[in-house]
């Protein structure tokens, strides 16, 4: 297939100025004092998907691209009564689809307690992984997630499906003067689980061009919703075909005060052309 691209188009942000802003604003979140600092922690990650574990894997780096060049914002298991993730990747390589669910806790929380048991806070948090890992573990499920989620067929037929679990949780800090319980910690990871404190979570440069969506279901309709789209955004056929199933991305576009304006015209000129050439 051909393609058009615009030569001398306004420039997307620059990645290092990007990071280094983005980590400035991160760092002072992270040591903010706010009673509803989860909330801030969550919409934060939603406006900057670059920093969610796992967009090309977890304990791999993979060439391929996450489904639908998204990360799904609290998306829904069916049938599962208990805490929806925070976010999921659908990552994959070259044999696997890697459903990656997220679950989002504060850096105030402590790990363990003073009498170095594992605290309530974190064991609530960890019991989430649980479940997840249950519903995922019929195989009635993992074809209705593929299904619900619109995954193309082309992409799990001849891939088998892995999940994978992240929590992320507490401070370093809570480790330096006791390394003792960062021995134990280790030990409270279970198969297929990550377990890492806020101060893991880096930029990811590969995933620059990542929007943040939701998973909307209607009585007519299920579609991908595009909730934020980065500064860093740039258009091109990698990523076209999946892009094109997340509407509403124009409006994306004009919610980013961090886009110029002459940035915004030219995003917004051309995700319709790539919509339709993506398909």
């Amino acid at each position: 297939m051909t393609y058009e691209i615009e030569t001398n188009p306004p420039s997307a942000m620059d990645w290092e100025k990007y990071k280094s802003n983005l980590m400035v604003r991160w760092r002072d979140l992270l040591d903010s004092e706010a009673s509803n600092i989860e909330k801030n922690i969550q919409q934060f990650l939603e406006e900057n998907p670059c920093l969610i574990p796992g967009s090309f894997g977890i304990t791999f780096s993979s060439g391929h691209f996450p489904f639908p060049s998204a990360v799904i914002t609290q998306p829904l298991l069916k049938g599962l009564a208990t805490k929806i993730p925070d976010f999921m990747w659908i990552a994959s390589d070259s044999g696997t689809i890697y459903p990656i669910l997220i679950e989002i806790e504060t850096p105030k929380k402590r790990w363990f307690t003073k009498e170095g048991i594992p605290h309530s806070d974190f064991t609530q948090a960890h019991s989430q992984l649980t479940s997840w890992k249950t519903w995922f573990n019929s195989a009635a499920n993992q074809q209705l997630f593929l299904e619900y989620y619109k995954v193309p067929g082309e992409l799990y037929q001849t891939r088998r499906i892995h999940p994978l679990y992240v929590l992320v949780y507490g401070s370093r800090r809570e480790f330096i003067s006791a390394p003792g319980l960062n021995a134990m910690r280790g030990h409270l990871q279970g198969i297929d689980e990550t377990l890492m404190t806020f101060d893991r979570l880096a930029p990811e440069e590969k995933a620059q061009d990542m929007l943040c969506a939701r998973f909307v279901e209607s009585a007519s309709n299920r579609y991908y919703d595009a909730l934020t789209v980065p500064p860093t955004l740039k258009l091109g056929p990698l990523c076209a075909n999946d892009r094109a199933r997340i509407l509403n991305k124009e409006e994306a576009v004009r919610r980013n005060g961090l886009i110029s304006p002459e940035r915004k015209q030219f995003l917004l000129s051309r995700i319709p052309y790539w919509d339709q050439w993506g398909p």
